[in-house]
């Protein structure tokens, strides 16, 4: 999970700084690759004791990951895609600490 940290702070950054669609587009692919990877990983062995709590961890991780890959799709970069896209970032940082700690 510590490859993901490199990526959200390359697209918020990148958000912050105006950056054109092909830089977000590239920060984006790295994150929803990666966050992938660690859904499809961690999705059939999560601890017994905490496999309802991971899973919804795996589900915000999912959605939010899905989020950044529909404004990924859209082409446009508005005020409000660029904020949608560090919301979901920041979510996606919040709910892998959450995951590090099951």
């Amino acid at each position: 999970s510590e490859s993901i940290v490199l990526p959200i702070r390359n697209l918020l950054s990148a958000i912050r700084a105006g950056a054109g669609a092909a830089e977000l587009d590239e920060n984006l692919t790295q994150i929803i690759t990666i966050v992938s990877s660690i859904v499809a990983a961690c999705r059939d062995s999560l601890p017994a004791a905490s496999a309802k709590h991971g899973r919804e961890i795996l589900d915000n991780l999912s959605d939010n990951c899905n989020k950044l890959s529909e404004l990924q799709s859209q082409g446009e970069i508005t005020k409000q895609t660029r904020q949608m896209m560090a919301s979901s970032s920041f979510a996606v940082a919040k709910a892998l600490k959450e995951l590090r700690a099951l």
